[in-house]
């Protein structure tokens, strides 16, 4: 955050994690079943790998944030489980990249069953909520699942809508690259309408992260964070600020995503780990925002991909 004194800092930090690990009247109500999955048929993040049996950083996270909030938070990285009846959900959480029905030998788990992005989208159109992080906008891409090192103006230009992966409309956009990690700021949308963002003096906070370039936006984006892109050090991030977590309804569901998450230290940061309590609270029903499309006043001109 820029230009926080010691005193706020401190009395945010306390707020924050308040809200990071729930508040008793949440975890009266009746509990709610989430399933989170993380799966990667290329590169593996390390919030994910599981050590001496004990679940990763992102998922223990979720499933501690759970339990002082009434989900019931199941963690798993057998894809099998997306053969069942997906409604028996509240929620979905997925921390996944490339062609999810693809097996990758070095991945623990297994890919998910054919036709998984479509019964994706069947549930989250009967209201079960779905989380998608970090890499996620990197699973089941338009125009191949390979990682480009060098991307050609094809990589960059914004696909038609007609031709996207039913899994890219259903998240609402799509991994380009990444440059070097860095220190960036994101700017809060105005109205401030997520707890979590309400409770940061200022309008924009500072913070360490692999900042994924995306395309391919959904026009109905209800925005939250924007990328503030200026003096980035990386050629893809040439472009004008472009939203970074955001929600959509599909039907009678919600479909959230935060690019956060790349690393451990990540998920060690209060701000991110607020943020995204705050999701999955919004995806299961247990707090509610304006969802009206805000894409056009957040930033207008995110649309532009290809710099």
């Amino acid at each position: 955050m820029r230009n926080m004194k010691r005193r706020d800092l401190l009395k945010w930090t306390a707020l924050s994690s308040a809200l990071a690990f729930g508040a008793p009247l949440l975890a009266q109500e009746g509990r709610k079943k989430v399933l989170y999955y993380d799966y990667s048929s290329g590169y593996i993040h390390d919030p994910t790998r599981d050590y001496d049996g004990k679940t990763g950083k992102c998922g223990t996270f979720f499933r501690e944030f759970g339990e002082k909030n009434g989900l019931d938070v199941l963690c798993t990285k057998d894809g099998n489980v997306f053969g069942e009846d997906l409604t028996q959900f509240s929620a979905i959480i997925l921390y996944t990249s490339g062609d999810l029905y693809v097996r990758n030998p070095h991945c623990p788990g297994n890919p998910v069953p054919a036709g998984t992005q479509e019964k994706l989208v069947e549930a989250v159109r009967a209201g079960v909520g779905l989380l998608s992080l970090h890499p996620t906008t990197d699973s089941w891409r338009c125009n191949g699942t390979q990682y480009v090192s060098k991307p050609t103006e094809e990589t960059y230009r914004n696909d038609p809508e007609s031709v996207r992966t039913p899994f890219t409309r259903l998240v609402g956009g799509q991994f380009i690259i990444h440059g070097p990690q860095q220190e960036a700021e994101v700017l809060f949308a105005d109205p401030v309408e997520l707890p979590s963002l309400k409770a940061v003096p200022g309008k924009s906070y500072r913070c360490f992260e692999e900042w994924y370039c995306l395309k391919n936006l959904n026009p109905d984006l209800h925005v939250y964070l924007t990328l503030n892109t200026q003096g980035m050090r990386g050629d893809c991030y040439n472009r004008p600020p472009f939203p970074v977590v955001w929600a959509r309804k599909e039907e009678k569901g919600i479909s959230a995503y935060s690019a956060f998450g790349h690393g451990p230290r990540q998920w060690d940061d209060p701000f991110i780990q607020s943020v995204s309590g705050d999701l999955l609270l919004l995806v299961t029903g247990k707090i509610s925002t304006d969802l009206t499309p805000n894409r056009q006043t957040a930033c207008p001109n995110a649309g532009i991909a290809h710099f």
